[in-house]
């Protein structure tokens, strides 16, 4: 019992009230923060901005080969005469302990920078203990400073919002910054920071290739966990599969498919 509950609150820190990152982001080594595309919803919200139709996904993450760490996630996104409107909802665990969480994010674009903000409600669950509900803001940004060169920041909990008022648990807060270059339409290489405030800092490194016009490769490391990563898309007409593989020396690996669907296409 008290493994279990050391390692629940281990989990409860790192990953379940954190988000997904998405197979994508995963696959590029955990690098969210500078990501345009359907995914930013999950993580920065500025990264919707850009949005040209509606499209809406389904993911799920496999964490150690282990159920009760299981994540289902899944989002849509469409843009509006006022800017670019997002939903998501993510649930991680089991019946003896879970969390949900439901947000809704709003980003424009102004120039060359793209805004975004995101508020939510995480509702966490433990049999027998009941549950309790808290909520959580994001705010984001992405900035393309070059054609080649792209900046993005991203601050989760910025509002840093406390699960429980009795111990000041907090739900952690991140940090993240990043910079992704693109010297051609085929090649990303992206770097980012992250720092939970009660954490020792996280760099990240991640790279995208597109092999043929349909289909993309990525791979990526986190120094903060010594995890490598890789992955792939693949690009149909309405459709796009992206699987993520995360291998941790320590504990093993973590696998994450994502289905994103584009009805106008």
């Amino acid at each position: 019992m008290l493994l279990f509950f050391s390692l629940t609150q281990l989990v409860n820190a790192q990953l379940s009230t954190i988000p997904p990152v998405g197979p994508k982001a995963m696959g590029m080594g955990g690098v969210s923060a500078v990501n345009s595309d359907l995914w930013s919803v999950l993580n920065n919200p500025g990264g919707i901005a850009d949005a040209e139709e509606l499209a809406a996904f389904v993911n799920y993450r496999t964490i150690f080969d282990f159920a009760p760490f299981n994540t289902v996630s899944a989002g849509v996104v469409s843009p509006t005469a006022f800017g670019t409107a997002g939903l998501s909802v993510f649930r991680f665990g089991d019946e003896l302990f879970n969390t949900q969480m439901f947000s809704l994010s709003f980003a424009r674009k102004v120039g060359i920078i793209q805004l975004g903000v995101k508020a939510s409600y995480l509702q966490l669950n433990i049999e027998g203990f009941g549950n309790r509900g808290v909520f959580v803001a994001d705010i984001g940004g992405i900035a393309t400073l070059t054609p080649e060169l792209t900046f993005g920041a991203h601050i989760y909990n910025f509002s840093q919002s406390t699960v429980s008022a009795e111990t000041q648990e907090r739900v952690p807060t991140l940090i993240r910054l990043a910079l992704a270059y693109e010297p051609t339409d085929q090649f990303i290489l992206s770097i980012e920071g992250e720092k939970d405030v009660d954490q020792d800092p996280d760099i990240k490194l991640g790279l995208q290739y597109r092999l043929i016009e349909s289909l993309y490769l990525r791979t990526g490391f986190s120094g903060l966990n010594n995890t490598h990563s890789f992955g792939g898309g693949l690009l149909l007409k309405r459709f796009v599969i992206d699987y993520a593989v995360r291998i941790d020396r320590t504990l093993g690996s973590t696998h994450n498919f994502g289905l994103s669907f584009y009805p106008k296409r």
